[in-house]
């Protein structure tokens, strides 16, 4: 008796399984199904559309329509199963909420339903998801997609996947589509075909790579995909400290130095100038100690580009619109603090403080003198000293600068 309660309970422990491992793969492949629907509805839709679209008798590209939530769910689906075979290192929801914080200053909530974020390249302030294509003149920035723990600009699926190869039957469709048709007021539009375009495969390689490398430059902290962006995706790790002011990483914050000399922006100081500082949408304002830190490494070459900067503050050819007064203050004293320091190995030893006080007006040198003391010198050690000194000690004039 006790043997065949055994062999029933065996026999049930069984069936329970079975049945549970079919329920389990029907749902699994249902859920599969419904991806690829997804995927292949959005690839019609975007394939019937074309690349690109013109007013046939002027040439002149059309607009690209706004794009739905499902493409951009349909791209972050690829994103991550190319970071998969890419090497990418899934991070935690804590880690990824830290390093978005530390690096472009946004706070998520990652429990909430809100699962996009936009970051927005020309106005970082806003924070309105827009959903249109980057085009560079109008709509510049990317997405984050909190589910996934990524971050990925927005493609049209033909720029992600070999379609050809995958979907063979909706390739020899395209070629049945009309190359033209009439709009609602007659004229006639032209379509651009994706399998028309040059170097797609090409493309749609380089931003596979841009995906994987933004991913594990910024959450795994990957050498290799740094090196990568420098010599690909340069705007973009520009944009991560002229625009959202992320200066923690010394490697990148050397290579944006490197690239972005006074040289590059002579006539438009202010540019140069982002490397020192940041000012975020809630008003506060940082100065960027880690650039000081490094110009530490030759005192001599950014002495003299900081002087010139300075020089041009003073006379306003540099204007700083966007700072206040007394953001704009606490940058020149930071400034004017560098110079000073390095005064006996580059012989400038009057360019900065002396030359800075004696040619501003006497309302300008009170309010100046004022701001900084309220400020307790800002906590630079010996400022208060050189400040006063300056007072009394001359211009500078025949040093040879």
């Amino acid at each position: 008796m006790k043997q065949l309660i055994n062999i029933l309970f065996v026999f049930f422990m069984l069936t329970t399984y079975c049945c549970q491992k079919n329920t389990s793969e029907k749902i699994n492949n249902s859920q599969t199904s419904n991806i690829h629907s997804m995927e292949v509805e959005i690839l019609k839709k975007q394939v019937e559309y074309g690349a690109s679209q013109y007013f046939n008798e002027a040439g002149v590209e059309m607009p690209k329509p706004e794009f739905s939530i499902d493409e951009l769910n349909e791209v972050s689906i690829i994103a991550k199963d190319a970071l998969k075979n890419g090497g990418y290192q899934e991070i935690s929801d804590d880690d990824y909420k830290l390093k978005i914080k530390e690096i472009f200053n946004r706070s998520l909530e990652m429990s909430s339903n809100t699962n996009i974020v936009y970051l927005n390249f020309f106005d970082k302030c806003n924070k309105t998801l827009l959903r249109y294509p980057n085009n560079g003149s109008e709509y510049n920035g990317t997405y984050l997609i909190k589910n996934q723990k990524i971050i990925t600009d927005f493609y049209y699926l033909p720029e992600l996947i070999d379609y050809e190869k995958k979907y063979p039957q909706i390739y020899e469709w395209e070629n049945t589509v009309s190359d033209t048709y009439k709009d609602k007021d007659g004229d006639i539009i032209k379509i651009e075909k994706w399998r028309n375009l040059e170097n797609l495969k090409d493309k749609r390689y380089n931003n596979i790579q841009k995906i994987i490398n933004r991913n594990k430059y910024l959450f795994n902290n990957n050498k290799g995909s740094f090196a990568w962006l420098q010599f690909n995706d340069e705007k973009f790790l520009e944009t991560l400290v002229k625009i959202f002011g992320y200066a923690k990483d010394r490697s990148l914050l050397e290579w944006y130095i490197k690239r972005n000399g006074i040289e590059k922006y002579n006539g438009n100081l202010e540019e140069y100038l982002k490397a020192f500082y940041v000012k975020n949408c809630d008003n506060s304002f940082a100065i960027h100690n880690e650039t000081f830190t490094y110009m530490d490494s030759n005192p001599e070459k950014y002495s003299r580009e900081i002087l010139t900067v300075l020089e041009d503050i003073r006379t306003e050819r540099i204007k700083l619109e966007n700072l206040t007064f007394e953001e704009k203050t606490k940058l020149i004293a930071y400034l004017l603090y560098f110079g000073e320091k390095h005064k006996e190995k580059t012989g400038l030893t009057f360019a900065f403080m002396g030359t800075f006080y004696e040619h501003s007006s006497e309302d300008l040198q009170k309010k100046y003198n004022d701001e900084f003391r309220k400020n307790n010198f800002y906590g630079l050690p010996n400022f208060e000293k050189l400040w006063n000194d300056a007072k009394t000690e001359g211009d500078g004039i025949g040093l040879d600068m």
